[in-house]
């Protein structure tokens, strides 16, 4: 401990000597609270990044201290003054001429060459005093000896748990992230078996149904249609249609879809042509799809819960191009709530169809969605 202390009490003397026992002392006891620090900081009440901060803190408080004794140490090992000064300044010159090495082509000459320089370094380090050498007798050397090899050995035996540690923590948050991964694997799964079995009973009760509903130009009046022709009537507003016509205007859409106008801020799914409104505790979801070269109607994953009747409207932007509306309920999968949906199509001049269903609990904020929608589509 006296020594330890003394490499604090002359830690701005550049002109003094340090022994060998003195130099290597200190470096080992300083090792050692570098082990504890991490030790106890990141093993122990696991914050890593303290343990980090109160290092690198640690490292400043010792970096002149240790500048002084390296320099004491070799002034004590009899090294002139001017050999010190370039000794310190070998680590510019070792670094230039790694570079030149490596611009040569010899890039595996280069870690021998800081083989030799720490080595050399380390020989000038354990070099015995030029003046006098402190005689230590049997008993004093096997003293010292065992102080240098426990706290070596302590030094060890702290980074090899510390280090265990850390892995088992790096292999804790990877089973984690495989764990998270594994799930989001499974919902997404569950997601695509619940859709294909959506799909199977939607296309076995809706495709009869809503297929023979379809509007035939050639046989209008032959065909008896099981979905009663319904007038849409006017509703007045409630409170959230109210709401939404004092909102600013927003297009949806795309250019394979087609564009329209609506009002208030609607959120798309990242993956479809899906939007959703939030206004006046009430929620409103419009969804979109193009078919190919169509064969009636689309058979969506959105079944309807009981269908009230179809009607007709036209689109004033596509030269009173008609449009097949179906009313009904539909029943919400999350909180089995019945709400209003109403399915829109119509078929293309060049034979695509255009499909969109609108989903909400105020059918006089569909009426008005639905009106927008026949005045601006393009």
């Amino acid at each position: 401990m006296r020594r330890y202390l003394r490499y604090w009490r002359e830690a701005f003397d550049f002109r003094g000597g340090a022994y060998r026992l003195d130099y290597w002392l200190v470096q080992v006891v300083n090792n050692l609270i570098f082990a504890l620090i991490i030790f106890i900081v990141g093993t122990i009440f696991n914050e890593w990044t303290l343990s980090n901060h109160i290092s690198s803190i640690f490292s400043l408080f010792i970096f002149i201290p240790n500048i002084s004794m390296f320099i004491r140490r070799l002034r004590d090992s009899g090294l002139p003054q001017q050999i010190i000064g370039l000794i310190l300044f070998s680590p510019f010159l070792i670094g230039i001429l790694s570079g030149i090495i490596t611009a040569l082509g010899l890039l595996i000459a280069v870690p021998f060459l800081l083989l030799i320089y720490l080595i050399g370094i380390i020989f000038l380090l354990f070099r015995r005093s030029a003046y006098w050498t402190p005689y230590l007798d049997i008993q004093q050397k096997i003293n010292y000896a065992i102080v240098f090899v426990t706290i070596i050995v302590l030094i060890i035996g702290l980074q090899i748990f510390t280090i265990k540690k850390q892995m088992t923590g790096i292999n804790n948050i990877w089973q984690k992230a495989l764990t998270q991964q594994h799930q989001q694997t499974q919902r997404e799964s569950k997601l695509i078996d619940k859709s294909a079995s959506s799909q199977k009973n939607i296309e076995s009760i809706l495709s009869s149904a809503m297929s023979s509903a379809a509007p035939d130009t050639h046989n209008s009046g032959k065909t008896q249609k099981p979905i009663p022709d319904i007038s849409v009537k006017a509703l007045p507003d409630d409170k959230a249609t109210a709401s939404y016509r004092n909102l600013s205007e927003m297009r949806l859409g795309d250019n394979d879809f087609g564009t329209f106008t609506v009002q208030g801020h609607w959120e798309q799914d990242s993956s479809t042509l899906q939007w959703l409104l939030s206004i006046q505790e009430e929620r409103a979801l419009i969804m979109t799809s193009t078919m190919g070269q169509g064969f009636g109607v689309d058979i969506s994953s959105l079944p309807f819960e009981k269908i009230a009747g179809q009607s007709y409207f036209q689109l004033k932007q596509q030269g009173d191009l008609q449009v097949w509306r179906i009313d009904g309920t539909y029943r919400e999968p999350t909180t089995d709530q019945i709400k209003a949906m109403s399915y829109l199509e119509w078929h293309m001049p060049d034979g695509h169809i255009r499909v969109m269903y609108l989903i909400s609990q105020s059918k006089p904020l569909l009426n008005t969605i639905i009106n927008s929608v026949a005045t601006t589509y393009s």
